[in-house]
């Protein structure tokens, strides 16, 4: 190669470094007049080439960035400028991909015309890669500190609520068995109380899931089966256009997951699909199989880098509907986002928790006007899938003794004294765990169980069981709470709690926990 003009040897000492040196003729296609060595570590092709005319600068810049960085060369000699900098623009590398540069350009003139253009070139596609990823993260890191107020918020909001519920489900009850051979338009009005409060009682629920505080009984499932089960119900909350089609393995590995919660997946994904897909005819497709997930594939399909590389179970919930755009992507598991003219907007955001309640990961493919699928990864049990059959209903149970209630909300220590009156109890109350100990050391001998909140002002359910633990070891203790975590709930049990109860509570419901505790 020839020697560089004379303007760029004293330039000579960055030839073999990270800038590339150009001198591009004034001609249409800039011709390159000289080039330092390093060209082909950035451009993909060596000096010569660029020298004799076989390839030309322009012919290298992207097509969708020619004509803007042709203006701006256009706009530096319309004002006499001596110098300038292109913004960032993509040269085509050979072997197919894209590089960003950077440059900064002289424009040299003789008689006023510019002949040449000498500059330097600067290769910035790292580190505007890195730029994206850094804010990729930032943004990432905000997204989730926003999901994980609002759980906070969605779980405070389930709690109180399932206080109110409970003195609600509890007064209906009372009044149902008052009413027994009576009236029965009051009956009726009585039960479309309890149907409507446990409406509600499932909209908190949908908060708990959310919110990641709503795991219940965790037992190894198999999500064929289950979803075999519930096939006929499945089909009742479509559009009765669309069509249902089920792909399910065979022989699928069990996951460790609540029986209801995954019913619920199941039923707010097929309603999602079943809206998406509006007035008009579609399929929609319930798939299940095992798939084999890198680290790489968890991080960058699921952004899910704490989960674990290996073998997990795949349901995958597709529809041909309408689609959704960028935008509504965005916000589809934020609580209360909704596109539909009625609802809730608490489906997705349901289904989010209820997946980081059971370590898994969930990834949404969607286009408009291509349809949408949901795919879900749940972690393999180590154990083989069961089948659970809840106990029946008991006949009618009587008890005898002193149960103290320890509940913070008056309306359920009032609701719950009257249940357990009508099962033969007789009742003490309090507020705080602190009025329980003193009211517990005064009737040591007369109380059999103690009903006791979780969540309380002054002395909370946790401290309250171990400090009643430490005065009786023996005492059955009846857990109540609007939350319901499993790893919670173990760590009590360990403690000393007897049985856990669930808000909202039914007059069954509390006996069954109480008959548990005493046996």
């Amino acid at each position: 190669m020839a020697n560089p003009p004379d303007e760029l040897s004293h330039l000579a000492l960055f030839a073999s470094g990270p800038v590339v040196l150009f001198k591009w003729k004034n001609e249409e296609g800039w011709p390159v007049e000289w080039v330092s060595p390093n060209v082909e570590a950035v451009f993909g092709h060596p000096p010569a080439r660029f020298t004799r005319g076989e390839v030309s600068y322009a012919e290298l810049v992207h097509p969708d960035d020619i004509e803007r960085v042709a203006n701006e060369v256009t706009q530096a000699q319309e004002r006499g400028e001596v110098a300038f900098e292109h913004d960032p623009y993509r040269v085509r590398h050979p072997d197919g991909s894209l590089r960003w540069l950077q440059d900064v350009t002289h424009l040299h003139r003789t008689d006023g015309v510019v002949t040449h253009f000498v500059g330097y070139v600067v290769d910035i596609t790292e580190r505007l890669e890195a730029t994206r990823k850094r804010h990729a993260m930032e943004l990432k890191l905000l997204h989730g500190q926003k999901m994980e107020s609002l759980g906070v918020l969605a779980g405070g909001l389930a709690h109180d609520f399932n206080n109110l519920l409970t003195g609600i489900l509890g007064e209906a009850n009372l009044a149902s068995m008052a009413l027994e051979g009576g009236d029965p338009e009051a009956r009726a009005s009585v039960q479309q109380i309890e149907v409507l409060a446990r409406r509600a009682a499932d909209l908190t629920r949908q908060l708990l899931a959310y919110s990641g505080k709503g795991r219940f009984v965790v037992e190894p499932l198999d999500v064929s089966t289950l979803l075999r089960e519930i096939s006929q119900m499945l089909k009742l909350v479509i559009s009765k256009k669309a069509a249902l089609e089920l792909d399910l393995a065979d022989d699928l590995p069990a996951v460790d997951a609540d029986r209801a919660q995954l019913q619920q997946v199941a039923m707010n994904l097929l309603t999602n699909a079943s809206e998406a897909l509006g007035d008009e005819s579609g399929l929609i497709r319930i798939t299940t199989r095992v798939e084999e997930c890198s680290r790489e594939k968890l991080e960058r399909d699921f952004e899910a880098p704490e989960l674990s590389p290996g073998t997990y179970v795949v349901l995958e919930v597709s529809d041909d509907g309408c689609g959704m755009n960028h935008d509504v992507k965005e916000k589809l598991f934020e609580p209360f986002f909704t596109t539909k003219t009625h609802g809730r907007g608490l489906g997705m955001s349901a289904i989010l928790g209820i997946m980081r309640a059971h370590r898994g990961a969930i990834r949404v493919y969607s286009e408009p006007g291509q349809g949408t699928a949901f795919k879900l990864l749940f972690p393999i049990s180590a154990s083989e899938a069961q089948t659970s059959a809840k106990p029946k209903p008991s006949d009618r149970w009587q008890g005898s003794g002193v149960v103290l209630i320890v509940d913070d909300e008056p309306s359920v220590r009032h609701v719950a004294q009257r249940l357990l009156h009508r099962l033969g109890f007789e009742t003490l109350t309090a507020a705080d765990g602190g009025e329980a100990l003193r009211v517990f050391a005064e009737h040591k001998d007369e109380i059999r169980v103690v009903l006791l909140d979780m969540m309380m002002p002054v002395m909370g359910g946790r401290e309250t069981l171990s400090a009643l633990r430490a005065l009786q070891p023996d005492l059955s203790v009846v857990m109540a709470s609007g939350f319901n975590e499993q790893e919670t709930i173990s760590r009590l049990a360990a403690r000393g709690m007897t049985s856990f109860l669930q808000k909202p509570f039914e007059a069954g419901e509390l006996e069954e926990a109480i008959r548990r505790a005493l046996d």
